[in-house]
């Protein structure tokens, strides 16, 4: 039927066909790619044709997906014992010693499953985005290698999902309806990622680039191939589905470019809008706990566009690690009592008059050169965001301080608070993770 994104259609002519390819597919995972979850929706009586029947037939089946896959609980990574020391990488048991270089690491078998397709991987990433790396870049699979600086390094995670892409699916009349829009999704991603890859190949990091030549931003060179290497890599591009890895203070400003992207590129004739999660972390960082925050945040923005039905994205700067939940961690470390979150996310995404637009207008107010005032100096901007963990009467005395000194906060952001919020504390920690020059 169709394939892509991760999901399948696949017709036989019987059932009995249908069951053998379940259980030789699944063994096929389970021995090959352990920790990937398969779920199958089973259903007969297919109709292909447009009309009520297909989209009846599909209904019905999507509701035998989703009920296989909350219903059964399949164990698709071997049980640890507790003789064997965890995989540095993924947390689960050590089962394999793996060889990089002239280092030998002991990994389970589902990091090595990854591992052994890297060397392909890479060369299939450069083939594909050939034309907008040019001779001049290339790409790693190094993430300390994105050109952070020796002192603070930080990569950013960006997990981007187009918004109702599920839905256009089950609306599909037909079976050819459903192929065209599958072949279509298929190729958005990595029209979007060409985008996305030029800007920064020419606007960012090209001759006349506006990073090129700032200070703290110096691209590192691969030995091998005798090319800079580009601040980010892509990892998944399946559809709308999207998510790429890059140094840490271009995390927030490229997953904006992003969203701007996946909006302008038409699937089947119809623009989208998307959302996106971006976990900042220390470079050393347990990738996949960043990526779970990724995850976490995104679903975040989902629900902040479901009210408004255009695109928002979240972010979290984590220098160390936290346990339980996102919202938990929230609570904890950003609730303020008897005043609200300093936390204002997420934000929407727009040019003119988004949240996200909001947000910069501010950081634009402490920096140098605004033309609205001096610039702040960078202890009193600290001050400021411990100021608004104290008291009605400390912030008062604050204020009163800072207007002496000739600093005036950003005419739209008259008060500290506002409906148990603030924006201040996301403009403060924002500075240090969004290039001057690109404000």
């Amino acid at each position: 039927g169709y394939i892509g994104g991760g999901n399948a259609l696949l017709v036989f002519r019987d059932q009995h066909d249908a069951n053998v390819f379940i259980r030789s597919f699944s063994r096929l995972i389970l021995t090959h790619f352990p920790g990937i979850k398969l779920a199958f929706g089973l259903h007969s009586g297919f109709e292909y044709q447009e009309g009520d029947d297909y989209k009846r037939f599909r209904r019905e089946l999507h509701k035998s997906l989703i009920r296989n896959r909350n219903f059964s609980t399949v164990q698709v990574l071997p049980f640890k014992h507790g003789i064997v020391e965890d995989c540095p990488l993924t947390n689960e048991a050590q089962e394999i010693q793996y060889r990089e270089g002239n280092t030998v690491r002991e990994i389970s078998k589902s990091a090595w499953s990854r591992l052994s397709f890297v060397k392909e991987a890479q060369e299939s990433l450069k083939e594909k985005f050939s034309q907008q790396i040019g001779d001049s870049f290339t790409f790693t699979d190094d993430l300390g290698k994105f050109g952070q600086p020796d002192d603070k390094g930080y990569i950013a995670i960006v997990h981007a999902d187009g918004n109702g892409m599920g839905q256009r699916f089950i609306k599909c009349k037909s079976l050819s309806e459903t192929r065209q829009l599958s072949a279509a999704v298929a190729e958005y991603a990595d029209k979007v990622m060409q985008k996305l890859i030029q800007y920064i190949a020419s606007d960012l990091f090209g001759e006349e680039g506006k990073l090129e030549a700032a200070e703290g931003w110096k691209l590192e060179r691969d030995k091998d191939e005798g090319k800079e290497i580009l601040p980010i890599r892509p990892l998944i591009l399946g559809g709308d589905d999207i998510t790429f890895v890059c140094e840490g203070r271009l995390g927030v400003h490229l997953a904006e470019k992003l969203l701007e992207y996946m909006a302008e590129v038409p699937i089947n004739g119809k623009n989208i809008s998307a959302c996106a999660g971006v976990a900042i972390v220390g470079t050393k960082y347990p990738f996949y706990k960043a990526y779970q925050l990724s995850e976490e945040l995104i679903k975040r923005a989902k629900k902040a566009s479901r009210k408004h039905n255009d695109s928002w994205l979240d972010y979290m700067i984590s220098t160390g690690g936290f346990s339980g939940t996102l919202d938990d961690f929230i609570e904890d470390q950003f609730t303020i009592a008897g005043k609200g979150t300093l936390k204002n996310g997420p934000y929407q995404v727009d040019d003119t008059d988004g949240t996200m637009s909001a947000l910069q207008a501010g950081m634009k107010h402490f920096l140098k050169g605004t033309g609205s005032n001096d610039s702040w100096p960078r202890n009193k901007i600290k001050d400021l965001r411990d100021a608004l963990r104290r008291d009605d009467a400390f912030q008062s005395y604050f204020l009163t301080e800072l207007a002496a000194r000739g600093l005036k906060l950003p005419e739209e952001e008259k008060e500290l608070w506002k409906d148990e919020k603030t924006s201040f504390y996301d403009m403060i920690e924002l500075l240090d993770f969004y290039p001057e020059k690109l404000l």
